[in-house]
């Protein structure tokens, strides 16, 4: 305990216990997710040998959370969320092992994977909504930095480390009965969580009769609250815009580099490394950033540095070879590192900067249904770089996509910049007390 107290000052966060173990649980079973929807699409592709099945695979991956979410949130909100939290691990450490039915059929994967999905549409608001009951409001932004933090590394866990090697050595059932053991394991931290407040209308209230007129009611209640606060509706619309373009950039980088850098896809591992550091980078300082500057300006920041960053990676080559008669290739990895760290520095803002506004702003009785909301948004924005993506960087060229939609995420800057300079009342600080 001596070691304990020098390591850990008496302010700090991780002194928390009941955050820790959410903190944990989060960090866990994103990596379970993650390893989850690996192992899912490669034995889909082993079995099926198909652009076009591999395709669908990803959109049961993306469908259930434009259908579910919205329902999701609205029980959220109507339930204990320490109930929903130990519900959702239990389920899919049972469900998670329907994938093993692989090598009988895929109609049966793909069934089970938009449950999969479908369940842990309920357990994102839950987390959401539980971290502000936990943390004091000042330490918001700290507990937001180190969940985005886990975020980033469980994706490099769950997907460059715990799937590929286990699936390689020894096979896609042990992987997931690996994860079955991780969501177990989550459903013990959270059940070490305080019991939830009980909510202000329980689901017990809900009859058959009105059940859709009090769903209806319920969504009304969140969405009219987003659609009055210009701050809480463009942190949503700038949340939204960076899950699509993290998805636009996993999608189009493995090509960029084959067709563009003129290396092997495998090398793609340059530019996503680097965009992991970035946000690192601004895990670690955004504390000390968020004292001098509002939450607002933070993302704005963001927003331009993504965009930059992404036009760059756009033009590049064509800068190097007709600017600095340089060639493309290995000797274009250095610049395309620094670009990418860059993003990840412009994502990491977005990201940390504009949930941690929501948290602050989201009513308590609202929370879960605001959060369903804004995974929703991402969800039906992930739809269409999934389904159009590819034949439009077929058709004008990968870096020419990559160059539009940084220049759309640059309009969503200057949008959102002038939508609320038009609005009342300043941003608030992430250093409140």
């Amino acid at each position: 305990m001596v070691y304990l107290d020098r390591l850990i000052p008496q302010d700090s966060i991780l002194r928390n216990r009941h955050f820790v173990y959410l903190w944990s649980a989060q960090g866990l079973s994103q990596t379970a997710q993650q390893a989850t929807w690996f192992g899912m699409l490669v034995v889909v592709q082993e079995t099926s040998r198909s652009s076009a099945v591999l395709g669908a695979a990803i959109l049961s991956t993306v469908l259930p959370g434009v259908f579910v979410g919205l329902l999701a949130g609205v029980i959220v909100d109507r339930s204990r969320k320490k109930s929903i939290l130990v519900w959702t691990n239990l389920l899919r450490a049972g469900v998670i092992l329907g994938y093993l039915f692989y090598p009988i059929s895929l109609a049966v994967v793909f069934a089970v994977n938009v449950l999969f999905v479908a369940i842990s549409q309920f357990f994102g608001p839950a987390e959401a909504a539980t971290i502000p009951d936990l943390v004091k409001r000042r330490q918001l932004l700290v507990a937001n930095t180190l969940f985005n933090f886990t975020f980033t590394i469980s994706q490099m866990v769950g997907i460059v480390l715990l799937a590929p090697w286990i699936i390689k050595f020894v096979g896609a059932p042990a992987l997931f009965g690996v994860i079955a053991f991780i969501y177990l394991i989550c459903t013990g931290l959270v059940m070490f969580l305080p019991a939830s407040q009980p909510p202000a209308r329980g689901l017990d209230t809900l009859r058959r009769d009105t059940l859709v007129a009090d769903t209806k009611r319920d969504l009304g209640e969140a969405w009219g609250f987003i659609s009055a606060d210009r701050q809480t509706w463009w942190s949503m619309a700038y949340l939204t815009t960076a899950s699509a373009v993290i998805l636009v950039m996993a999608m189009l980088v493995p090509g960029y580099m084959d067709k563009v850098v003129g290396v092997q896809a495998v090398d793609a591992v340059f530019l996503f490394a680097p965009t992991g550091a970035g946000i690192v980078l601004v895990s670690s300082v955004l504390g000390r950033l968020a004292k001098k500057r509002h939450l607002t300006s933070l993302s704005h920041v963001g927003l331009v540095v993504a965009s930059i960053s992404m036009i760059m990676l756009g033009l590049i080559d064509r800068i190097v070879t007709t600017v600095l008669d340089f060639q493309v290739g290995m000797q274009l990895v250095p610049i395309l590192v620094v670009v990418s760290a860059a993003f990840g520095v412009g994502f990491g803002l977005i990201n940390i900067s504009s949930q941690t506004l929501l948290m602050t702003r989201a009513p308590v009785q609202s929370r879960g249904r605001i959060f369903a909301v804004l995974l929703m948004l991402g969800n039906m924005a992930a739809v269409v770089p999934i389904v159009f993506l590819g034949s439009i960087a077929d058709l004008i060229g990968i870096n020419n996509t990559i160059a539009i939609v940084g220049l759309i995420v640059a309009t969503v800057f200057f949008v959102g910049k002038t939508g609320l300079a038009r609005s009342e009342g300043p941003a608030p600080a992430a250093s409140g007390s």
